[in-house]
């Protein structure tokens, strides 16, 4: 791979100098938001934070704008701190990254560290700040909505219980801020006697209106819930992270079984995490450079998406005119497949929708300098279309698949226990119509996704002919994705069903028109006796009204199993039985047997054997 020179040209001074001009020291475009808890999280989303002077990179051209990049190291051994590391790691990372990133490496903080040496796969944004303190409200006090930051918080809340040790160390960072008493809220600080657990117990009493907590802690209170008001306290993970636009946590392992590296990039305006990269390495000598390139590895560059349509998108590269190196890891090259991304902030900058479009993806389909034209594949409706504000970001993250496969898992909707058995996925040429069959799940309702040449395969599910979903998919990406579906197997049950009710009709018409045959034959061969037991099996046969009510019952059940979750479905059950019925009504009707009456009345009345016809007059 050709590398950026550290020796300056004089082009890549003057593109350096235009950056410098518009990088500083303050926080990034990723930092409007970042105090609000996930999507996932059972917490209630938080009041304001902090007052903070407004981003002057907001107004940054996007192609000109270096990525503020975090790296935060997680290490057991004394030995490789950031510190040790800083210097070699950033003479690695200044080879491609040297125009395009401005590079903080700190050591991880101990809240950050213990997750990662947990479990890297694990990561979020709630579980990577849950030892930040915040104080939470309860969502059922008469002024919560009233009650914007620490600021506000005295003219509303009598008190705010909390530990002994929670008080000390956050009156300690408070001064270290520079706003001792917090905006007036410590005097409000009430210490109890007990531990995290003993105070969990206070949101249970009436009488308690906020509690100084852990976000962690915040995020499991429930009956009411809790809104949370962040401090203007030093050291806090959200308040770092909300500084920078990409922060990286690299973890340290050494073993018995040998030494690792793992790195999981946090895109931090969507809160979204990476692929785990990992690496081994050898000796203390070798692992600035492994760090150097396990981080590279990791980097997802980003497109802001500035126009959107139904199938197609355009957007432009994060300093995209920064890059010079055609093959740099911060460029995004044609056929590429991208994952789009929006968020959607209040008018208090809380994210109020936040993360990937579920089961969408783009594929870069031409590039002119800096901006990119990009297809837009997606499984569900809607998604990047929709009115542009300041208030929504929609972004996409390159993806750099890792694995030879992916598990795919179908279940039906709500039911992870219920698996799809047995249904069929085609895969449709992104440029073309053609299908080919893929395979189908297994007894639990999975079927395994290979990496092809096209980084992206459109996968269609299927059962009994109809199509279900369509599931755009990238192989490698993850070890396993999961669709929920509404399954199809009612529907079949009643397609089943009418097929044997249109099948019995088909039999039902031949016999009728069989035995009429035949009572007619016995009625002109002066047979009358035969003719009324024919007669009398054919009234036997079962009868247009018996046949509705079976199928009015059967239809009812099978709406019953379906419910209202799916009217996709409740609509073909329903044209499958009307039309049944309108076949039922043509075919089978009473006029054969009031006609064979007439007869048998006829040939009663002439003696015993039906009449012939009259012949018609030629001349008439």
């Amino acid at each position: 791979m050709n590398r950026i020179t550290t020796t300056p040209t004089k082009l890549v001074f003057a593109v350096a100098v235009v950056a410098l001009l518009f990088s500083t020291a303050t926080p990034s475009l990723s930092a409007q938001t970042a105090d609000a808890p996930d999507n996932a999280s059972s917490a209630e989303p938080e009041s304001d934070a902090p007052l903070t002077e407004p981003d002057p990179r907001a107004d940054e051209p996007w192609d000109y704008s270096p990525y503020r990049v975090l790296i935060w190291i997680a290490s057991r051994d004394p030995r490789f701190t950031a510190e040790t590391l800083h210097e070699p790691l950033a003479d690695y990372l200044d080879r491609d990254f040297n125009a395009l990133w401005r590079t903080t490496i700190e050591d991880a903080p101990a809240s950050v560290a213990t997750a990662a040496f947990r479990s890297m796969d694990d990561l979020t944004y709630d579980r990577i700040a849950a030892s930040d303190p915040v104080i939470a409200v309860k969502r059922d006090h008469e002024d919560a909505i009233r009650i914007q930051s620490v600021r506000s918080l005295p003219q509303y809340v009598n008190a705010v219980p909390t530990t002994k040790g929670m008080q000390a160390n956050v009156l300690r960072r408070a001064t270290e801020y520079g706003d001792a008493t917090m905006g007036g809220t410590s005097a409000k600080l009430q210490p109890i006697e007990g531990d995290a657990i003993a105070l969990a117990e206070f949101w249970n009493d009436a009488s308690t209106e906020a509690l100084l907590v852990t976000r962690g802690q915040a995020t499991t209170f429930s009956k009411p819930g809790a809104k949370i008001v962040p401090l203007p306290v030093t050291g806090l993970v959200a308040s770092t992270v909300r500084r920078y636009d990409k922060v990286f946590i690299v973890r340290i392992l050494q073993e018995a079984s040998g030494s690792n590296v793992a790195v999981i990039e946090m895109e931090t305006l969507m809160r979204s995490f990476g692929a785990v990269v990992q690496a081994p390495f050898l000796s203390a000598y070798d692992l600035p450079n492994v760090v150097g390139h396990t981080v590279t590895r990791a980097f997802s560059p980003m497109v802001r998406i500035d126009d959107a349509g139904q199938s197609t998108a355009t957007g432009m590269i994060r300093a995209g005119n920064l890059i010079l190196d055609p093959e740099s890891p911060a460029d995004v090259p044609v056929g590429s497949a991208l994952q789009p991304m929006i968020r959607k902030n209040d008018r208090n900058g809380k994210p109020i929708a936040i993360g990937r479009i579920e089961w969408a993806y783009l594929i870069a389909t031409e590039r002119e300098g800096p901006n990119v034209k990009m297809d837009y594949y997606s499984g569900m409706a809607g998604g990047l279309q929709g009115r542009k504000n300041s208030r929504t970001f929609k972004m996409a993250m390159l993806l750099k698949p890792l694995r030879d496969e992916t598990m795919l898992r179908l279940h039906v909707k709500g039911r992870e226990d219920l698996p799809l058995i047995g249904y069929e996925l085609y895969e449709r040429e992104l440029k073309s119509k053609s299908m080919t069959f893929v395979g189908r799940t297994d007894w639990n309702g999975r079927l395994a996704i290979e990496k092809t040449d096209d980084p992206l395969r459109l996968l269609y599910v299927k059962n009994g002919g109809a199509v279900l979903a369509r599931l755009p998919l990238v192989p490698g990406l993850t070890p396993q994705e999961v669709a929920d579906l509404t399954g199809d197997d009612m529907r079949l049950q009643a397609e089943a069903y009418i097929r044997g009710v249109q099948n019995a009709i088909i039999d039902l018409v031949a016999i009728r028109k069989l035995l009429a045959a035949r009572i007619r034959m016995r009625l002109k061969n002066g047979q009358m006796e035969q003719a009324e037991e024919l007669l009398n099996a054919l009234r036997e046969q079962p009868t247009n009204e018996q046949l509705a009510d079976d199928m009015g019952k059967k239809q009812g059940d099978f709406l019953k199993e379906i419910g209202n979750r799916n009217p996709n479905q409740r609509r073909k059950v329903d044209i499958m039985f009307k039309e049944t019925r309108e076949m039922l009504g043509k075919q089978i009707n009473p006029t054969v047997i009031r006609d064979l009456e007439s007869d048998v009345q006829r040939a009663k009345d002439n003696g015993g054997k039906l009449p012939d016809e009259p012949a018609e007059d030629e001349n008439a």
